[in-house]
């Protein structure tokens, strides 16, 4: 069983689609997902800036603890740069910082923001694509097609039969039987982008 924030929070979204039949649950989850996507991409359409507004949120937080930064040695590999009593080196060649944060984040962490100022450069430049505008609406371009409604849909008949005709416990087999709805007609989608 799996048990983390990610899964809690889809079930948690689903809730009310969960007590459905198979096929009406995910109806349900696929209009929500398609919904989902349009919103997203519509919030991000909003922004004024290029970056994500969280982005921009914890960009202006380091920008504060860098205003309290010093640099105090610089070689051609980098810098060193203490924050009260902790010292990092920032490589701008590499793009590291020995906090990690500029590694795993994408983000200029306060130390590398430090350094860069000290260059003059601008730390905006050093902010991941992946952070970006653009990136967030390539993740939302990607749509679900809408369906036509049930009473368009095929349906298959598909019969198994579970256990052996020559078993001695033939009498036991069961017949399972199983309804598949598809619709396999590509004519019924329609594609908007």
């Amino acid at each position: 069983m799996v048990d983390n924030n990610f899964t809690e929070s889809f079930n948690s979204w689903i809730l009310e689609a969960r007590g459905k039949l198979i096929l009406k649950m995910l109806e349900d989850i696929r209009i929500k997902v398609m919904n989902r996507l349009r919103e997203k991409e519509e919030e991000a359409r909003t922004w004024r800036c290029d970056f994500s507004p969280n982005c921009m949120k914890l960009y202006a937080a380091y920008l504060e603890v860098a205003n309290l930064c010093t640099v105090h040695f610089n070689v051609e590999t980098g810098y060193e740069v203490s924050e009260g009593g902790d010292r990092h080196t920032v490589n701008l060649v590499e793009k590291k910082c020995t906090c990690r944060s500029w590694q795993l984040t994408g983000l200029p962490c306060p130390h590398t923001i430090r350094a860069l100022k000290y260059e003059k450069d601008d730390p905006m430049t050093e902010i991941s694509w992946w952070h970006s505008k653009e990136a967030y609406l390539m993740t939302y371009r990607a749509k679900l097609m809408p369906l036509r409604g049930e009473k368009f849909w095929k349906a298959y008949l598909i019969t198994a039969r579970r256990g052996s005709s020559s078993s001695i416990h033939s009498k036991y087999s069961q017949e399972l039987t199983y309804t598949i709805i598809r619709n396999y007609s590509s004519s019924d989608f329609v594609h908007k982008q």
